[in-house]
């Protein structure tokens, strides 16, 4: 059973780290293929403990997620309005984007940040320029949040296979 867990939690660690670049769950799916092998493994090699703390830093890297879109946003100077619209563009992006199977979900992520928090910008501004610096803001925050969650799931990893060696020792 133990082979059978270490193959699960391996796949579910690989979909989730290419995830992160597609969509918002990545750490969500790494944190599933982890209580799966605690649970495959009556949680001997990873405890209660192990898991919680797997659940903080996938709740660590869902707020940063939206954090550093907003910051992003702000920095080239757009309103809240206009950041708003991007966490919002973004979603709908994905959502619209996933009908193009998997790249679209990338691109439509991208379009949806940046059209969000363009036309929202646009809506409250009337400024075309200031339109497009907070939509690129936006852009280059989502960028900023997927290299936190990339952090964030080498992080994961480690704590799984430092708990998982030291059980097999």
């Amino acid at each position: 059973m133990e082979i059978v867990a270490i193959g699960v939690l391996v796949l579910f660690s690989l979909v989730g780290f290419a995830a992160i670049f597609f969509t918002t769950f990545g750490t969500l799916i790494i944190l599933i293929g982890s209580v799966l092998y605690a649970a495959m493994t009556d949680f001997l090699a990873v405890n209660l403990h192990t898991l919680i703390l797997l659940l903080i830093l996938y709740i660590i890297g869902e707020i940063l997620e939206y954090v550093f879109v907003i910051l992003g946003a702000k920095k080239f100077g757009a309103s809240n309005i206009a950041a708003a619209g991007a966490i919002i563009g973004g979603i709908l992006g994905a959502i619209f984007g996933a009908a193009f199977f998997g790249i679209g979900i990338i691109l439509g992520t991208f379009l949806g940040i940046f059209l969000g928090a363009f036309l929202a910008e646009f809506g409250v501004q009337q400024d075309f320029i200031k339109s497009l610096k907070a939509g690129a803001g936006s852009i280059l925050g989502r960028v900023g949040s997927i290299a936190a969650k990339i952090v964030i799931a080498f992080i994961m990893f480690g704590i799984m296979a430092s708990s998982i060696m030291r059980y097999s020792g």
